[in-house]
């Protein structure tokens, strides 16, 4: 996968727009779901999160 993939919509919206569109829940013990709030079916699920300001 490419690093430097994107798509229409990050030009489109502010990054303020961006961040509310995302949300997480955290399920059962250490078990997390971001998911797209417009696109329900746009999810994913892990055991591990990371913030991701400390990797820029």
């Amino acid at each position: 996968m490419s690093t430097n993939a994107t798509d229409d919509t990050s030009e489109q919206a502010s990054a303020d727009d961006q961040a509310e569109r995302y949300a997480e829940l955290t399920i059962g013990d250490e078990e997390f779901v971001i998911y797209d709030r417009e696109n329900h079916q746009a999810w994913l699920q892990s055991t591990v999160a990371l913030d991701v300001e400390e990797y820029r």
